[in-house]
């Protein structure tokens, strides 16, 4: 009997379960949407014998309690979210005993990573992440899995690659296609009614073809270009904090590259990022063409102090603290303590959450809840020195680890015995030969900013995970232009942080500028962002409330369901010359381009 559930009552059902079970709700949506080929019928089912909205094989629907319920909307979407669920642990912990990277790129499983563990269980996610690392399957059905799951219609389009060849690829090059397919696939969903944007099919499969498609490399991405400058990285003698040569064969820009990178910029006075840019790529040129023996190097602590000092450990952050104890001095280095005793290092203001960076390279120890120190970061450098980073917020090492001069190792916060009423700082001190030492003499820049411009240095590059006063700026920005969060709602600045509200909003905002959707802020993204926000002070003052007035209109209609009210909101704005734009726009593209819908044949 077929379903009597309207699509309305059907995403209804998806978006309460992903509430309730703390799923990302556009990733539950996108996994239907792919499962029912766009049509989140409730009775889908396929020859494999897969049933329902989330295509249960018979043998995870007996695992699961749905056997003989497939097509219960509400039973065949609650036994996904368990599964979702059972697949985050089971590819999370196969990760951690494995390195290998997950099949998005990230530092942690996004929703495509849980959607192809989904469709090829965690077992031949696992099997596809080691083709990838090691050139092999470890299952042997992963090869048949794979060609189940990628269609004929558009592989080529969107992997470069024609389906007749795929057959013949060896195991990582095969898994590396897939990989590259459903990265694409995944971006380029769109469900409207639901708010969620497509981003750009070809640009998604350029993208993934190359990874320089932005101009920068960076965490996540993969590909010959990272291939070569792994190379040219291990050629320069830069290894990961750990000390050891990059994995060339994977091709995957990923914790280690990025550390190495770092590492040669801090080396090469370039700001270390982590992000291969156009700066960073020159310089590597310029090096590997200099005899060996000239080309730049870590520096030990004594050198850097003598060609300008250590890297400042807060950046963006210059001003020393107020006392905020009664009887206390300032946060310089000697001033008075309680008991007789004087300052052992400099405290820097700041906020919670901003970014502090290694001094200098060194090892680190990671020390939580250490006493009045609170969260503390210990960091041997190579001299024989120690610097000591107290009260931070969170941690961005490990114990072990190696570090460059201008590495993240954590953020401000107010661990430790910071006063109830105090402000927010970074107690810093530096040891040497046993006792501490006034720091200010050692930093560069410190008591010298004002007579001393700072080097130009290229913009910072923005992701989730980053915070401080650019993570603000962009924020606040996104608010201007009226982007949302997946909430719906304005992108909260006060903390500075960059989650996945701020990364949800830029998404759309890239989508709607034709750039490349991947929720990173770097130097395209920033100059169309200079360019929207010109453009919006250009607009006229009752314009840009007219504009205003739209989103704020068409949000509160959304979120009462008042369908006369969006209908009347949406009106009113075609008839503004901003509206009338768009509706030129939309026709323009409608003509160019007419979306192909193709579902792919699920095997699990």
């Amino acid at each position: 009997m077929a379903s009597q559930h309207t699509r309305e009552q059907i995403l209804d059902i998806i978006e309460r379960q992903a509430q309730e079970s703390g799923i990302p709700r556009d990733d539950f949506l996108r996994f239907a949407y792919i499962e029912t080929g766009g049509r989140f019928n409730p009775d889908a089912s396929n020859p494999s014998g897969a049933k329902g909205l989330f295509q249960f094989v018979p043998k995870t629907a007996k695992e699961y309690g749905i056997q003989g319920r497939e097509f219960d909307p509400e039973a065949n979407t609650r036994a996904a979210a368990h599964l979702y669920s059972d697949n985050l642990g089971d590819i999370s912990r196969r990760q951690a005993r494995s390195g290998h990277e997950f099949l998005s790129g990230e530092q942690t499983p996004n929703g495509l990573d849980l959607y192809l563990a989904h469709q090829q269980g965690a077992a031949g996610y696992a099997s596809i992440q080691s083709a990838i690392a090691t050139g092999e399957f470890s299952l042997g059905v992963s090869r048949r899995n794979i060609l189940n799951n990628i269609s004929e219609r558009d592989v080529e389009r969107l992997t470069g690659r024609p389906y007749a060849d795929l057959s013949g690829l060896n195991d990582r090059d095969l898994a590396t296609t897939f990989s590259q397919y459903w990265n694409t696939k995944y971006a380029a969903i769109s469900i409207p009614d639901r708010g969620i944007q497509a981003g750009q099919p070809d640009a998604a499969a350029r993208e993934r073809t190359s990874p320089l498609a932005d101009g920068v490399l960076h965490n996540g991405e993969r590909g010959e270009e990272v291939r070569r400058l792994q190379t040219s990285l291990n050629q320069l003698g830069f290894r990961d904090g750990q000390g050891a040569e990059l994995e060339t064969r994977s091709g995957i820009y990923g914790d280690k590259t990025q550390e190495a990178v770092r590492a040669f910029q801090a080396a090469n006075q370039l700001e270390a990022t982590g992000n291969a840019d156009a700066r960073t790529r020159a310089a590597i040129v310029q090096q590997l063409a200099l005899p060996e023996q000239e080309r730049n190097r870590v520096q030990p602590m004594e050198a850097q102090r003598r060609e300008g000092g250590l890297t400042w450990p807060t950046p963006g952050n210059r001003d020393i603290n107020e006392a905020d104890k009664p009887r206390e001095g300032r946060g310089e280095f000697g001033t008075p303590r309680s008991g007789g005793r004087r300052h052992g290092g400099i405290d820097i203001q700041g906020d919670t959450g901003d970014p502090i960076v290694a001094v200098a390279g060194g090892t680190v120890v990671v020390r939580p809840n250490n006493g009045a120190a609170g969260n503390t970061v210990h960091i041997r450098h190579d001299d024989g020195s120690l610097s000591k980073y107290f009260h931070l917020g969170e941690f961005s090492v490990r114990n072990g680890q190696r570090v460059e001069a201008g590495q993240q190792v954590g953020t401000m916060g107010r661990s430790g015995n910071t006063p109830a009423q105090g402000d927010t700082h970074l107690h810093f001190e530096l040891w040497r030969d046993g006792r501490q030492v006034d720091p200010l003499p050692y930093l560069r820049g410190a008591n010298r900013d004002a007579a001393m411009p700072a080097r130009s240095a290229s913009p910072e590059v923005l992701r989730d995970g980053g915070s401080g006063a650019s993570v603000r700026e962009l924020q606040q920005q996104l608010n201007q232009l009226g982007y949302r969060g997946a909430d719906g709602q304005s992108l909260e600045t006060s903390s500075g942080r960059f989650g996945p509200q701020t990364e949800h909003a830029l998404r759309a905002f890239q989508a709607d500028r034709g750039l490349k959707v991947d929720g990173v802020y770097g130097e395209r993204s920033r100059e169309a962002m200079a360019i929207s926000v010109r453009d919006t002070r250009d607009v006229a003052p009752a314009e840009a409330a007219s504009q205003r007035s739209f989103v704020d209109r068409m949000f509160s209609a959304l979120q009462s369901g008042d369908d006369r009210a969006m209908r009347q909101a949406l009106d009113d704005y075609l008839k503004t010359s901003a509206g009338q734009s768009w509706q030129k726009e939309q026709s323009v593209t409608d003509q160019q381009a007419a979306p192909q819908r193709d579902q792919a044949a699920p095997s699990r």
